[in-house]
């Protein structure tokens, strides 16, 4: 059975969680789900800066979230969707919104959602890593409280777009287009993005390009990205290629970026980890990662996480 831990994701009205999530009521063109995670781990980080010390040993709750989602069939083929989901692992260690949006969704036509979501530059990267990852030159914003978002999946072909009206609660902020177009072609999944993104004292516009393919036990990745910025702010492109290679329950991945900056060295970064899964719900894992260079370009040290995640 031909086995593949970086490629298809499906794009869909719960994507991100459907496949942990547990139906607890499903009559009378009603749905209601919940879903959550819980992941703790021993870590170091790679970097040490005079701003913040990312090298100190600690015990690191790393996700700690749940969510309610509802649905209600109002015919055509269309369902109303609403999404509620909390943080509980941000920096006040107070349980905080996370997603809070609402949209329709149709098979036929795709799903458009609009509120506090992640936006389609969130889809971007390769890379089977669970801690540290790997960077690409896109300066878009992952998520927004004020997301409109529309995606479509038709199997050999999918896309999507989204606009984040702005970074803050005011009429007038920062703002960032974003879409992607993406084919597959048997084993072969090829994606674009694009990013347009106002960060204020700039504006910036990424491309990047990702490639995937899958193997029986072996799957590789490989990316490209190229960064457009103006009022003087350097431009920028990356490089990347990740695998995994799965044996029963095993999974063994690596991955290398390298980002270069107008005027700015190089950075190499990387990481290498192993994950057991005792089922689809419960992962064990150890991450070893590390760069060329801190923020402050001082050379960055080893860093690890082994740790365990929990889905429901």
């Amino acid at each position: 059975m031909k086995k593949t831990i970086l490629a298809t994701i499906v794009t869909s009205l719960f994507a991100a969680t459907a496949a942990h999530s547990a139906t607890v009521y499903d009559a009378n063109g009603m749905t209601f789900e919940v879903y959550g995670d819980v992941e703790v781990q021993a870590r170091k980080g790679i970097s040490e800066t005079t701003a913040k010390d990312d090298t100190a040993k600690t015990i690191n709750i790393d996700d700690s979230d749940f969510g309610f989602k509802v649905g209600y069939d109002i015919g055509h083929g269309f369902t109303a969707i609403g999404v509620v989901e909390v943080d509980g692992e941000n920096d006040d260690n107070k349980l905080a919104m996370d997603d809070a949006y609402v949209g329709l969704s149709s098979a036929q036509w795709g799903t458009l959602t609009a509120g506090q979501q992640v936006t389609i530059a969130d889809d971007q990267g390769i890379g089977n890593d669970y801690e540290f990852g790997i960077d690409n030159s896109s300066e878009s914003y992952t998520d927004g409280k004020q997301v409109v978002k529309y995606t479509l999946d038709k199997g050999n072909y999918y896309g999507g777009i989204s606009y984040l009206v702005n970074t803050g609660a005011g009429a007038d902020g920062n703002d960032s287009l974003d879409a992607k177009l993406g084919a597959r072609l048997g084993d072969l999944d090829l994606t674009v993005y694009y990013g347009n993104a106002d960060k204020g004292a700039h504006d910036s516009e990424t491309v990047v390009l990702e490639a995937r393919y899958a193997f029986t036990d072996l799957e590789l990745a490989a990316s490209a990205s190229s960064t457009d910025n103006d009022s003087g702010v350097a431009d920028a492109t990356s490089f990347g290629l990740a695998a995994v290679y799965t044996v029963d329950k095993m999974a063994y991945s690596a991955a290398w970026s390298l980002v270069d900056t107008d005027g700015v060295d190089d950075v190499n970064k990387y990481f290498v980890n192993a994950a057991y899964s005792f089922n689809s719900n419960v992962t064990a894992y150890l991450e070893v990662a590390s760069n060329d260079e801190d923020l402050e370009g001082n050379d960055s040290e080893i860093g690890y996480a082994a740790g365990m995640a929990i889905t429901f």
